[in-house]
């Protein structure tokens, strides 16, 4: 699987081969008494220029990487769109592949797929974490061919706070006009006003603790 970081340096590769090739070849033109251009120069700037147009092509066509963790799963090719737990509606297992529908953060239908060729790790996380947290959407077989989850695979990344300002309470509607009163569930990240915090989450979770929290604020 080709990695981002193969797709940067072979574009920065072709980048500093373009500017080389192009400062030989034309950089004559903003002096007096220019040097003869190198002799390669122009072969320099086609190479870089090939260099650039394969690290597009590959960072274009490439399957993106996929991110699964407490905020859900998302899917990062340039910019980010993510699936909260609580708005996935279907996990289940095609041919090899942990195919997910559900809803994105803006409520527009969304689709991940996790192939075990392209994705082991991701598709294994991703049952892993849905059968703790939304099992009721899980069809996946026990005897389907995943790896086990490695707590070493992939990149940790720390989550920046949610954005809770904007969206409805799960119970009531209310949209939730100031930080301060949001309450949000651990396990599938649905929102709460504090003052509409039900004892438990749809998703089965306690709110013990938020109601707590709401009721000593």
């Amino acid at each position: 699987m080709t990695t981002a970081m193969n797709v940067y340096l072979v574009g920065a590769l072709g980048a500093l081969l373009m500017g080389a090739g192009a400062w030989e070849q034309f950089g004559g033109m903003l002096m007096d008494n220019p040097p003869e251009p190198f002799r390669y120069a122009a072969y320099v700037l086609a190479v870089g220029a090939l260099l650039v147009g394969v690290a597009i092509w590959i960072g274009t066509s490439a399957d993106p990487s996929l991110r699964v963790g407490d905020a859900g799963i998302a899917i990062d090719k340039g910019n980010l769109r993510r699936m909260p737990w609580y708005a996935v509606e279907k996990i289940e297992w095609r041919g090899e592949t942990v195919r997910v529908t559900g809803r994105d953060d803006f409520g527009a239908e969304m689709t991940v797929s996790a192939t075990l060729k392209s994705h082991p790790q991701a598709a294994a996380w991703i049952v892993k974490e849905a059968r703790e947290r939304v099992p009721a959407v899980v069809d996946v077989p026990d005897d389907a061919t995943l790896p086990d989850p490695l707590a070493s695979a992939g990149e940790v990344i720390t989550l920046e706070p949610p954005q809770v300002v904007g969206k409805h309470c799960a119970a009531s509607g209310k949209v939730i006009a100031y930080e301060p009163d949001a309450r949000v569930c651990t396990r599938c990240e649905r929102v709460y006003h504090r003052t509409q915090v039900p004892e438990k989450c749809e998703c089965g979770a306690s709110l013990a603790e938020l109601r707590q929290a709401a009721q000593s604020a």
